[in-house]
Parts: structure tokens; sequence; C-alpha cells
């Protein structure tokens, strides 16, 4: 077998295995989003926003933002080192939505984006929330999607979407971990 690089198209990071994963392990978009590094076009992000999009885009950092510290400050707990793990890994793929979306409406990055914030306290009550934080982001990234004028963020939207989607079976997943 003979080492490959992937490129996601959505989030842009490269991978590198001998086969494409199920999912970006960066930003969790599904397998059909990897593609050779040479597909992968250099101005991709260069977009031309109209105000929805542009309000779209600040909607979604602010989004990412929070969920990214709720789950930092999930994973500063350490009564149930599986968990805390998983929210662990679960705030670094909120940051990549969030860096790339600050990419596409070309903005910085929130300052406070790596500081855990307030939960509240208890597995199961915080998992419960992660769910209704994924449920909101799925419908809001889909409704994003149906307005956007822009094929790229059509593209993005709905894959992240997908994403978080995936973020609702990690939460009954995680469940069992009580």
């Amino acid at each position: 077998m003979q080492l490959k690089i992937y490129r996601c198209r959505i989030c842009g990071e490269v991978y590198l295995g001998y086969e494409a994963p199920e999912n970006c392990p960066f930003c969790g978009a599904h397998v059909e989003f990897l593609e050779a590094p040479e597909k992968y076009p250099v101005d991709i992000n260069d977009v031309q926003l109209t105000e929805t999009e542009r309000a779209d885009l600040e909607s979604s950092i602010e989004l990412e933002t929070a969920n990214c510290r709720f789950y930092l400050g999930m994973a500063e707990r350490r009564d149930n080192d599986t968990l805390r793990a998983t929210y662990k890994r679960l705030a670094k793929v909120e940051a990549e939505h969030c860096e790339l979306f600050c990419k596409l409406a070309r903005v910085e990055e929130p300052a406070d984006l790596m500081e855990p914030g307030e939960t509240t306290g208890s597995w199961a009550n915080d998992i419960e929330e992660s769910l209704r934080r994924e449920n909101r982001a799925a419908e809001l990234y889909t409704l994003f999607a149906e307005r956007a004028t822009s094929e790229r963020l059509k593209e993005v939207w709905n894959a992240v979407s997908a994403v978080e989607t995936d973020h609702i079976t990690l939460d009954e997943l995680a469940k069992t971990y009580l």
C-alpha cells in the first residue's frame, strides 16, 4: 500500500493515509468531499457575498463559537474520561467549522473561540443541551443553504449540516457512557 494525500473540499485541510477516511478528521465532512489535492481550487473560498449570506455566515460563526466553547467546558470535567475526550474532539470540529466560516466571510476568528464556556455541570444535562444545539445548527445550516445564491456556500452549509446531524448521533451514543 502507498501513502496518499487527500484534501477536504469543505475545510481545505489535508489528510495523509492509505485510504480516504469515512469523514474528514478535521471538519467531519463526509468522504465524498475528500479529493486529490490537485482538484482543490486555490480560489474555492473567494465568493461574492450577498447581505443575507454575510449575515448567515456571521450567525454561523457565532453558533460555532458558542458550541466550541460549550464543548471545551464539558471537556474540563474529569469524572468521565471517555466523555471528556469525546467532547474535547467535538470542540475541535466545531472550531474548524468556525475557521471555515471566518475564511468565507473574510474575518478574523473570534479571540475567545478556544476558551471553555459554561456548562450545566451534569453530563446528562450537557448531552441534552448538546442535542438541542446540534439540532438547531443542522436546521439553520439547511436553511442557510436553501437561501444562498453562491454554489460554494450551498455546498459548505449542506456539508456542515450533515456533520451536525452526525453529532446528533454522537450525542445519542454518548448517553451510553453515562
